[in-house]
Parts: structure tokens; sequence; C-alpha cells
């Protein structure tokens, strides 16, 4: 149920990070984010994928440091 989303962002850490997030999450808010006319030079969304596994999956291959559930609207599997 629901899509989800992933927030990589190459800037907030060492290495960066790739953090999935539900759809209806206030961080995402459907791919938009909270700031939806920011520009990418910080991070970008990149969705919707069917399944929490499948973001989280193409979030490993990424590269960045951290991959990881946002932890205000995914559980931890």
């Amino acid at each position: 149920m629901g899509q989800w989303w992933i927030y990589e962002n190459w800037t907030a850490e060492l290495g960066g990070k790739a953090i999935v997030h539900s759809e209806r999450c206030s961080f995402c808010n459907y791919g938009k984010g909270i700031h939806p006319n920011a520009s990418d030079c910080n991070g970008r969304w990149l969705g919707p994928f069917p399944s929490r596994e499948s973001a989280f999956a193409k979030a490993n291959q990424l590269g960045r440091a951290r991959v990881d559930y946002c932890s205000r609207c995914c559980n931890q599997p």
C-alpha cells in the first residue's frame, strides 16, 4: 500500500545519505518534499517505488554512506 520515495542527500552527512519515505510522510509529500521549489544542489527525490523493499534496494545502490528508513514514517522491518 502506497508508494515509496528516496531522498538522496549528498551534503547533509559525510558520504551522503539516502532515506526511504512513505509517500504520505510530511517530509516526502509525494516526492515534493517540504520545500517543493528548492533546487537540487543538496539532494533529490527518487521514485516512486511500488514497495518499501524496492526503494531500499535502490537506495543501497546509490553509494551513500548511510542508507536508512525515515524514523517518522517507517517502522524498521
